[in-house]
């Protein structure tokens, strides 16, 4: 049980897990429009009910999730992804409650490659029903996560004693839901419309709750939510060649259906959908140099990815949380990244998951996210490192935005001198630290 493992810090935790529930009684919890459809059922907003209603015994599940992971210009993941970009509401359940400085893990053993973010279930059932949830993930830990988990592990160490953690690996978590269409909305805890949490609660599904045995206090929420880190590492690669030349390279045995390729910067950027890539095979492009106003390659980029999600078999209000949720993420942040919708037997693989009653429709939704450095961001990282350790100048980090690290990480494979490279160490020591 989590409350019995973090001692003093739990009960810290759960004192203000009960004020902000009773603020939250006060206000509406703030979720009066977020949570307004939140026991409604029957037909979805894009017009069907085979997938998402739940009349009479039918229970439905859809789950939507992101990856991201950093590749230098020769396709190859690097470590430093453990820095969190869209910061979730203080009640959230973490395994690290007071540092973020490793993704909400108490420490780091080992180099993540994959940040796992926001697998988030939603549950369709007519009737009030028990639910347990049972997660792995073999190349993984989650470290945040909502409602509470009845069971987790890795176990976290006792009294602030030394980190059992050994590797980034054999991560599982178990819950036990009420799915229930009479939990109201104003039970939600509060968020302003603004956080990253709110537009998942823009869902037309049944509301969930926990609450711990022998405990007076209900967590309830449209949806369960965690995330963490992963050291998996799917066989898609980007080799970025000089001059906006990219190869798009799908390695494993499954074809990927939908590849999108998105380029933004301050002024403007561009989606471009690419074709399907073959198992074994790969994709030639160039990068988008016809760039739209920011306005209208948002609502181009929203409008096409929704589009692919609802292909998947997730309803319309379920891929639309999605995409208002990862906007600012996937399209405001500047660079060059590739989405990808990953087969389902990857999910499967990565995240075994079971859900008890086992569910009459399971819809499982991953994108895969590709942050691309190009040997010009490359090659003009490595003079400026070259130049700043000449003298020893401080660097801005902040310029180099949310993926400092791994670019620093790749900077230090391509420096000589070892006087540039214990500069550039000293750099990625300090990008490390950052939350």
């Amino acid at each position: 049980m989590r409350t019995a493992s973090l001692g003093l810090v739990g009960l810290v935790s759960l004192v203000g897990l009960m004020l902000g529930a009773a603020c939250n009684s006060q206000n509406g919890a703030g979720s009066s429009k977020a949570g307004a459809g939140g026991s409604t059922h029957g037909s979805t907003s894009n017009g069907t009910t085979t997938s998402s209603s739940a009349g009479g015994d039918a229970f439905v599940v859809q789950e939507w999730g992101t990856y991201t992971s950093v590749q230098a210009s020769d396709g190859h993941a690097l470590g430093g992804v453990h820095h969190v970009d869209e910061a979730l509401p203080t009640w959230v359940h973490q395994r690290n409650l007071t540092d973020p400085q490793n993704y909400f893990f108490e420490a780091l053993p080992e180099e993540p490659l994959q940040q796992l973010e926001t697998p988030v279930l939603y549950f369709w059932s007519a009737e009030p029903r028990e639910v347990p949830v049972d997660v792995s993930f073999p190349q993984g830990i989650v470290g945040e996560w909502f409602p509470d988990a009845t069971t987790f592990s890795p176990a976290i160490a006792e009294g602030g004693g030394p980190s059992q953690l050994t590797a980034i690996a054999n991560g599982s978590m178990t819950w036990k839901l009420s799915v229930d269409p009479g939990i109201p909305p104003s039970s939600y805890l509060a968020v302003s419309p603004d956080e990253i949490w709110a537009p998942s609660r823009n869902v037309a599904s049944t509301p969930v709750k926990y609450q711990a045995p022998g405990s007076a206090i209900t967590e309830s929420e449209q949806f369960l939510f965690y995330r963490g880190l992963g050291t998996f590492s799917p066989d898609v690669h980007v080799v970025a060649d000089l001059g906006g030349t990219l190869h798009v390279e799908n390695a494993s045995a499954d074809p990927i259906d939908k590849v999108f390729l998105l380029r933004a910067t301050p002024t403007g950027g561009a989606i471009e959908e690419l074709p399907a890539i073959a198992a074994g095979s790969e994709d030639t492009v160039t990068a988008p140099t016809n760039l739209q106003s920011v306005d209208a390659y948002k609502s181009d980029a929203r409008t096409k990815l929704k589009s692919a999600l609802v292909g998947t078999g997730l309803n319309a209000d379920v891929a639309q949380a999605m995409v208002d949720t990862w906007t600012r993420s996937w399209f405001g942040n500047e660079g060059m990244r590739v989405l990808y919708l990953a087969p389902r037997k990857w999910t499967d693989g990565w995240l075994p998951t079971t859900v008890t009653p086992a569910p009459s429709t399971y819809v499982r939704t991953l994108v895969g996210r590709i942050e691309v450095i190009t040997p010009e961001e490359e090659n003009a990282l490595v003079s400026t490192l070259h130049t700043n350790a000449s003298t020893n100048a401080p660097m801005d980090l902040s310029t180099l935005g949310r993926f400092a690290e791994p670019r620093l990480r790749r900077a230090r494979e391509m420096l000589t001198s070892s006087g540039d490279q214990a500069y550039a160490d000293q750099q990625i020591a300090a990008a490390h630290a950052k939350p």
